[in-house]
């Protein structure tokens, strides 16, 4: 008989032990997003980017107008960066920008 109620009681034993429902939080990650946009000029071809003077990225401009938000968008690191948009040899857009953390900066290109 005492075999028999240590059989019942073992596996009950077993299930009081099991871990419940863990959780797991992250912090936001250390990155920007940035999306070109064209103004009044066409762009038939990507966009030099370079990020704080390092080798470049092709990027395309995207036709953005108020019902729309999609376009391409490209992940840097956030912080103070140095950004230069070239279009066949011409700077376009040259300055130093300060990007938050999961913020997404509209570039406005002439």
């Amino acid at each position: 008989m005492k075999k028999y109620v240590m059989l019942l009681i073992i596996p009950f034993f077993f299930l009081g032990c099991k871990v419940g429902k863990t959780t797991e939080s992250k912090g936001l990650e250390n990155e920007s997003y940035l999306q070109f946009v064209q103004g009044q000029e066409k762009y038939s071809e990507e966009v030099d980017v370079f990020v704080d003077d390092i080798a470049p990225f092709k990027a395309k401009v995207n036709k953005v107008n108020d019902r729309t938000v999609r376009g391409n968008v490209y992940i840097v690191k956030s912080g103070t960066r140095h950004l230069k948009v070239v279009y066949k040899n011409k700077v376009l857009f040259e300055k130093e920008v300060l990007l938050s953390s999961q913020q997404t900066r509209q570039i406005q290109l002439p």
